[in-house]
């Protein structure tokens, strides 16, 4: 079943700043990315379209018949319904937004891809009950959810340990990859599944409750307290107190401090004792800054905490307020709380904010880059480039 993942401008815009380096599909949440999940479940390969400066970085090429929308996190109602779509059918939320749609013949989307004129006399299927990302902080209220679904219906049912020095309690599944050393580790899985990727290292007196996934390559400081609702990405270092935060990887907060209901992007950094508010001290509706529509929006939420965008740091012993957004590339040193909106490619963070350089930006990249093995390509500066060009429209 060949099938195209998409995106619209506004849906890329909702989810600034973690859309900046990154098409919809490819955010992670759970256990995999959102591309991951369509493959497994329709056992076929994701092809992905943004048509913008991103999709140099996801080539694809042909004809397509099944379009469906990345924002839309799939479940086995879902597949089944996308998988039953005919010939000029489209599937659409109980708001009317599409989900998914089969035209009748093959189209290429570089040519034309209105979709609503292309779907204007389809005949409507509709489905409820669906998990929707229209917001950053949608991906911190489904994340706990995601990672029970994705060890539920991956067959991660098994135990792999080098040796027994772990204590384990619960009856959801554990599942400890390959190549992975834990010493002195209690794993709680009475209230959820706990998942550990291939080649992570956990230090003695570290806690992990369920439902939480360590990814490959990571690492877990000694006498870490990780809650539910917890992912950690491949290469993330983890340290001190942290609860229903996702990190979609390659990030540092090694140290101590307090990090809830947070969701960090790739190649950041936490200085050490860096902590965040995620309740207001009157418990009332956390308001948090939208970056599409400039102003800050109810998010019918209590508890919130920080979304920070790819790149960004903060020095040591910063405090962030219930509510935080962070954009893409900015550095935090202040001895007071930062704004509750830090804009993209800021230096400083509170009365004495300058423009971080973009030579300079891009020269710490190719640095933090090269030390996990990586190698940032001209496509990865193409992208850069771009995108601080664009901070200055939509910022």
């Amino acid at each position: 079943m060949s099938f195209l993942l998409f995106e619209t401008k506004q849906d890329k815009n909702f989810l600034l700043p973690l859309t900046y380096f990154r098409d919809i599909s490819n955010i992670r949440i759970g256990i995999f990315k959102i591309y991951e999940k369509w493959e497994r479940y329709l056992q076929d390969k994701a092809h992905i379209f943004t048509g913008d400066y991103l999709q140099e970085k996801y080539p694809f090429g042909g004809t397509y018949d099944l379009f469906i929308r990345s924002i839309f996190l799939p479940d086995k109602n879902l597949v089944k319904a996308v998988g039953n779509l005919k010939a000029g059918e489209v599937l659409q939320d109980e708001e009317g937004d599409i989900i998914a749609f089969r035209t009748r013949e093959k189209i290429d989307p570089w040519k034309d891809f209105d979709i609503e004129k292309i779907t204007a006399h389809f005949q409507s299927k509709r489905l409820s009950g669906l998990r929707k990302l229209t917001r950053p902080y949608d991906l911190i209220a489904y994340n706990a959810d995601e990672i029970v679904n994705d060890v539920k219906h991956s067959g991660f049912i098994r135990i792999y340990m080098s040796n027994r020095d772990v204590h384990i309690s619960g009856e959801y599944p554990v599942y400890i990859g390959a190549g992975t050393r834990l010493n002195g580790v209690y794993l709680d899985a009475r209230e959820g599944p706990v998942f550990i990727g291939e080649n992570v290292t956990i230090l003695p007196f570290s806690y992990i409750k369920g439902p939480a996934a360590v990814m490959e390559n990571s690492v877990v400081k000694a006498g870490t307290q990780i809650y539910e609702g917890t992912t950690l990405g491949p290469g993330t270092k983890a340290g001190g107190e942290i609860k229903n935060v996702l990190f979609f990887g390659n990030s540092n907060k090694g140290h101590n401090g307090y990090l809830g209901d947070s969701v960090v992007g790739e190649w950041c950094n936490f200085g050490a004792g860096t902590s965040n508010s995620n309740l207001k001290n009157n418990y009332s509706e956390v308001k948090m800054w939208h970056i599409a529509s400039k102003r800050f929006e109810p998010t019918g939420r209590r508890f919130l905490g920080l979304v920070m965008g790819d790149f960004s740091k903060t020095a040591i012993h910063t405090r962030f307020n219930t509510g935080t957004v962070v954009g893409v590339v900015s550095n935090i040193f202040t001895p007071d709380f930062p704004p509750k909106f830090v804009s993209s490619f800021n230096w400083g963070g509170s009365g004495f904010n300058h423009d971080h350089d973009v030579e300079k930006a891009l020269e710490t990249a190719k640095i933090v880059y090269a030390r996990r093995g990586k190698t940032f390509t001209h496509i990865d500066e193409k992208i850069f480039r771009e995108v601080y060009r664009l901070v200055r429209d939509k910022e």
